[in-house]
């Protein structure tokens, strides 16, 4: 089934997965990308939201990313980093001013369609250090924030209709944003048009048929090491190929925490993995050829190729 979906560009910051989360609770896909990738890249979305970043675009830092992405016919909106670059690249100034951190009342000016079913007046979440001072000639302020006892935060929130780019120099992210769901939400489903059909569970059925489609009349042999990404992917082929033809394999290389062999084979068979879990205590191989070694690269090199011959041993 195709899904809208939305793009969220992550420079670095620290909430970029969390956006992405935020967008598929609204029913929306959301894909992480990179900065600096192609502009063929972002065929496809209906918006892009960029995430905040540890850098200062008052500095002129973090800026080496595909420029035409700001260009592109779709909706954009910034948190943050991202919002002090929407408004430079439309003729606005950032500044590097006091920083904030913490909860600030916003007050929303006027009506637009990212805060609508919200109270004028919300808490919302800073951190930052740049501010944007001004606005380019298509832009408006939609809201601005304040903190008792200090002066005003203008442009907190901007927007520009015509353009479809609007920015935030808070979080909506945080749950310290008490609204920030909702003006997430509407972002990707008012101003992108995206339609609510995106949901984990159908995800899983949708990957499920995929992975199907795939392998065909073949069988799986899956490394196994317990982290979350080989944990998630052997329940998904044991779903979609069922256990006979599916072959995990969980290599003990000596050099794990105690126990934590054993804590992974528990783990899956708790999972109703056993009947295609397989173990293989291949310390001594991997301490063998370690031996005497003591250059930190030199070691990582054995390790892999130790690794690879185990798997081809094991495989065969």
């Amino acid at each position: 089934m195709h899904h809208d979906k939305i793009a969220v560009i992550d420079f670095g910051g620290q909430y970029a997965h969390l956006i992405a989360t935020k967008v598929r609770q609204s029913q929306v896909l959301a894909e992480i990308r990179q900065p600096e990738d192609p502009i063929e890249k972002f065929d496809g979305y209906k918006g892009i939201i960029i995430s905040g970043s540890p850098s200062l675009a008052s500095h002129g830092e973090d800026n080496e990313y595909t420029p035409e992405i700001l260009d592109l016919d779709m909706p954009i909106i910034g948190f943050c980093f991202g919002h002090q670059q929407i408004a430079e690249h439309y003729g606005g100034e950032v500044i590097h001013g006091k920083p904030e951190w913490g909860p600030a009342d916003l007050e929303v000016v006027g009506e637009h369609a990212l805060f609508e079913g919200q109270p004028q007046r919300q808490q919302v979440f800073m951190s930052h250090y740049d501010s944007v001072v001004s606005v380019g000639p298509q832009f408006r302020e939609l809201g601005y924030t304040s903190v008792a006892g200090e002066d005003e935060h203008r442009f907190a929130a901007i927007g520009s209709d015509s353009l479809k780019r609007y920015g935030f120099q808070f979080h909506p992210e945080v749950d310290d944003t008490i609204h920030g769901n909702e003006m997430i939400a509407n972002f990707v489903r008012k101003i992108c048009g995206c339609a609510p059909t995106w949901t984990l569970e159908a995800w899983v059925e949708e990957e499920v048929e995929r992975i199907r489609a795939q392998v065909g009349d073949q069988s799986v042999f899956l490394l196994a090491s317990g982290g979350v990404d080989s944990t998630v992917a052997a329940k998904m082929f044991e779903r979609a190929l069922g256990p006979d033809r599916l072959a995990l394999i969980h290599v003990d290389n000596g050099l794990m925490r105690k126990n934590e062999s054993a804590e992974v084979l528990e783990m899956l068979r708790g999972l109703g993995l056993e009947k295609a879990l397989h173990f293989v205590d291949a310390s001594e191989d991997f301490l063998s050829a370690l031996a005497g070694v003591t250059e930190p690269e030199e070691k990582r090199t054995i390790i892999g190729n130790t690794f690879i011959e185990v798997f081809e041993r094991e495989a065969e």
